[in-house]
């Protein structure tokens, strides 16, 4: 094995032997993996019921364990979230003694909403809802209802009225009927028992056939109640003096991916870092020298197709020169195509770890975050570099002009500043004048310098040299005076920009306050907040929008039209 191959090897193994693959798991407090929110109908339907709603919604919060968090909302007209999934008991409690009457039945809004206020970490959610009728007045549909439900268990409990229809219901999850007012203690306490039986497994007692027993990990089951033998959901079964029921025990979803998956997943992950670490540590440490000389590289015959392959794609589009000029500035000693491959691989392996952590949308958006990341950074090092070189020209052309009063040309005074002048200049300089021994004008590689660089001041220095070469005179002074008015401007360009700092200051506040507002109002108040995501109010937040990108882009030209 190589030395290129060898670490490659040993960097994949370290990666892929932390990944957690399907025979290892790791054990779960069982109230932790279960969260429940109970949905109450507040139509004016139910108002003759409400009080002993409010009662069989006390008695089943106090029946569950004190692990499950518990949520509550109601809906009427509108869907309330009266206090999102908590242990708090007490605030449980407060909250359903507060609930009041009025409005329709949006059944199926209630089913889409709070199917998206669960903790999404959790891995077993559970809708509990009581309502006396069919939907009225919902936006969304029966379809988007059942689509909702697809991670989550329904159980409804419906009071017999005039105007009950259990196909809704039916549809949803497992429905179980109330006749009467006093009846709905009865019904809560059986759903209570089905979700205590998850939490805190039983064991039948002895007197009847033992039971099958089913592990805790089996997918979650919809069938409506039968009257036949429990299934006990237990991994070593507890013996406990609750009586037996007779209804179907809830059984929990397998959080864990499939270990096929797991699997290919690592084998992913493996071949991405193992690529990585042959461009990482190649057989012959390949070095490019700052000058611009490229010595021979060696690599493998896939890695110069792929690069190849890059290299036609960027020259196809007009790109790979532009590339090149960027990385060039940023101080990056790589190829276009060698930092594109560098990049891809980086952003395929962080894709690969999102995907097993969180994932196809974490993969995805780790995959584009670290490309974007990647562009920004090039940009951020081009900019800082350039404007250090803007702040170098002055002393670089005072160290010329020194030079030239000492008697020499201006190749000798140019050397001089290759050999004493600071980064970024300094390798700048020599850059220029390694193309003007290999037989380019040394005009035209400054002029190339400027435009690199983005220097109007240097491209005065150029005509500068130029003008001097046609029509003779004193360089030295000429290039003493173009320090001199750098120095003037950079300096004025100080003060306006301390002058306008507050404006400036003012411009980012201005502009990042409402953005601010709205994400404390997201987190803080999520009722208000949806009111913006639909109707009217997505347009007043699109509206809103528009106008902070026109006041901060109006902000911005005022201040620049005074720095100029």
């Amino acid at each position: 094995m190589t030395r290129a191959v060898r670490p490659a090897v040993v960097l994949a193994l370290a990666m892929l032997a932390a990944l957690p693959f399907g025979s290892v798991s790791v054990a779960q407090t069982p109230g932790e993996s279960v969260e429940v929110i109970l949905a109450i109908d507040t139509s004016e339907s139910m108002q003759p019921a409400i009080g002993a709603a409010k009662t069989a919604a006390n008695e089943f919060v106090a029946s569950m364990p004190p692990a499950v968090a518990i949520g509550v909302e109601t809906f009427a007209d509108d869907v309330t979230v009266l206090t999102p999934p908590t242990h708090d008991r007490a605030v449980i409690v407060a909250q359903i003694d507060s609930i009041v009457t009025g409005g329709d039945t949006a059944l199926f809004d209630l089913v889409v909403a709070a199917s998206q206020h669960f903790t999404p970490t959790v891995e077993n959610k559970v809708l509990v809802v009581l309502s006396d009728g069919r939907d009225e007045g919902s936006v969304a549909t029966l379809d988007d209802a059942v689509a909702a439900t697809q991670d989550v268990r329904v159980e409804a409990i419906s009071l017999t009225t005039a105007l009950t229809d259990l196909g809704d219901l039916s549809a949803l999850g497992t429905v179980t009927s109330a006749d009467d007012p006093a009846a709905m203690s009865a019904a809560f306490a059986r759903v209570a028992d089905l979700l205590v039986d998850v939490v805190e497994p039983t064991t039948v007692p002895s007197t009847t056939p033992p039971p099958t027993t089913v592990p805790a990990t089996t997918v979650a089951s919809t069938t409506p109640p039968t009257t036949a033998a429990p299934t006990t959901v237990a991994a070593t079964p507890v013996t406990t003096s609750r009586p037996v029921t007779t209804e179907p025990v809830l059984v929990v979803a397998d959080p864990t991916p499939s270990s096929a998956w797991l699997w290919v997943g690592g084998a992913g992950l493996f071949t991405g870092l193992f690529i990585l670490g042959l461009l990482l540590f190649p057989r012959t440490r390949v070095t490019r020298a700052r000058l611009g000389v490229e010595k021979p590289r060696t690599a493998s015959d896939m890695g110069v197709r792929t690069t190849t392959a890059i290299e036609d794609a960027l020259e196809k589009y007009g790109k790979r020169d532009d590339l090149g000029t960027a990385l060039a500035v940023a101080d990056i000693s790589m190829r276009p195509a060698d930092f594109i491959l560098l990049v891809a691989l980086v952003a395929l392996v962080a894709g690969a770890v999102g995907l097993l952590l969180g994932g196809l949308l974490v993969g995805l958006l780790a995959t584009a975050l670290l490309c974007l990341g990647a562009r920004a950074y090039v940009r951020h090092a081009k900019r800082r570099r350039r404007a250090a070189f803007a702040d170098q020209l002055p002393d670089v052309l005072q160290l010329v002009t020194t030079s030239l009063r000492s008697g020499y040309g201006i190749t000798q005074a140019l050397e001089s500043v290759a050999e004493e002048a600071e980064e970024p200049a300094r390798s700048e300089f020599a850059h220029v004048l390694v193309q003007a021994r290999l037989g380019r004008d040394l005009s035209d590689a400054m002029r190339d310098l400027a435009g690199r660089m983005d220097s109007q001041d240097l491209e005065w220095v150029v005509g500068a040299i130029d003008i001097n070469r046609e029509t003779g005179g004193n360089l030295a002074e000429i290039l003493h005076q173009v320090a001199t008015t750098i120095r003037a401007r950079a300096r004025m360009a100080r003060h306006v920009r301390t002058l306008t700092a507050e404006g400036r200051l003012s411009a980012r506040i201005l502009t990042g306050l409402p953005l601010l507002m709205l994400v404390w109002q997201w987190r803080v108040n999520p009722d208000n907040f949806e009111l913006l995501t639909e109707g009217v109010g997505l347009i007043a937040l699109a509206l809103a929008g528009i106008l902070i990108a026109l006041g901060g882009l109006w902000v911005h030209k005022i201040v620049k039209s005074v720095a100029l």
